[in-house]
């Protein structure tokens, strides 16, 4: 594996939005490349509900991306651990959720695809960012 998906990457992809191309491209590399943090199932869900009220719509787009496309990575102590190191470094505030995405992706040495400016100010992680929503 080599990139790891925020959930804003998914959700770019999901909606047609700007930097839909680049996570394109990296789920067609498939699930040996890509891969999607445990709380980013949880962020999915949730998005995948405001966006529709179509239950076999929102569970056909979960299962696409967090089984057939990409790699589950759970939080372990490792990505913990990276998580509070870049929550104390991080000059603004980074939301947990957040920071447990970031965390597992540092821990297994990944480069976090995003569109959150958040993550921008996180010092020593890789990172691949998307533009932003218009």
């Amino acid at each position: 594996m080599t990139h790891l998906l925020d959930t804003s990457a998914i959700l770019a992809h999901y909606l047609d939005e700007p930097g839909a191309e680049e996570v394109e491209s990296l789920l067609a590399q498939g699930p040996s490349v890509v891969a999607l943090a445990a709380p980013s199932w949880v962020e999915l869900d949730a998005r995948l509900r405001e966006l529709s009220s179509e239950v076999e719509v929102r569970e056909n787009a979960f299962l696409q991306y967090t089984v057939s496309l990409t790699t589950f990575l759970p939080v372990n102590a490792e990505s913990c651990l990276a998580a509070i190191r870049m929550r104390n470094a991080a000059p603004g505030r980074l939301p947990l959720a957040d920071a447990l995405i970031a965390g597992v992706a540092d821990a297994a040495g990944l480069i976090l695809v995003h569109r959150d400016p958040h993550f921008d100010t996180i010092p020593g992680i890789k990172v691949l960012r998307l533009p932003a929503k218009h």
